[in-house]
């Protein structure tokens, strides 16, 4: 399940860096007073080196194989200018003011929400999850076959890693179900709504 949940995340946080990137670069379109100090400037769309830079950490962050140096900072200031050309250029055909791309705004910007509450819940619910030396053995006895060389105490932090996964992945799950318990929730069509409490019992 965890590898599963691990795989949305990795997805969302994808989807939202390229979201977030673009509203910024919308938010400040044509609209935006000019910047003292700014360092580029696209007819009224301004950005400071300060931003640049905080754009570029961002992006490091998220992508442990991103580097920070002078020559990406001139390949992100490059794709910046040709964006805010695009970006314009779409304004001004009034794309933006489309139901597709609204819908699409409301997706991520949602999408961005569940990511940080489920890591945020997530990382609280790890402080508190113990693994015992008996569920490590117990763990072991039962997947030995499947966990290559290494002695119990040869893999036991890598057991312990899986395990307090497990729990954490278990414990959210059982967060969201209390969620649902706790809501006021209503289907006014009795065959949509058996059809979903089904699927919801079922997972």
């Amino acid at each position: 399940m965890l590898a599963g949940q691990n795989l949305i995340l990795m997805k969302l946080r994808l989807f939202t860096f390229f979201l977030f990137a673009g509203l910024l670069l919308v938010s400040c379109t044509g609209d935006s007073v000019e910047k003292k100090g700014h360092l580029i400037k696209v007819n009224a769309y301004t950005i400071s080196s300060d931003e640049i830079d905080s754009r570029l950490k961002f992006e490091a962050d998220l992508n442990s194989n991103f580097y920070v140096s002078e020559d990406t900072r001139a390949e992100f200031v490059r794709n910046l200018i040709q964006s805010q050309l695009l970006i314009q250029e779409a304004k001004k055909q009034k794309l933006d003011q489309r139901e597709m791309f609204r819908q699409t705004i409301q997706r991520y910007w949602e999408s961005t929400l569940i990511r940080d509450l489920l890591a945020e819940k997530g990382a609280q619910l790890r402080k508190t999850t113990v693994v015992t030396q008996e569920e490590v053995k117990e763990y072991y006895n039962k997947n030995k076959g499947f966990l290559g060389k290494g002695t119990l105490e040869e893999l036991q932090p890598e057991l312990v890693k899986k395990i307090e996964d497990q729990k954490v992945s278990a414990r959210l799950a059982s967060w969201i179900e209390d969620l649902k318990a706790g809501a006021v929730i209503e289907i006014k069509d009795p065959g949509l709504a058996a059809r979903v409490n089904s699927k919801r019992n079922d997972g």
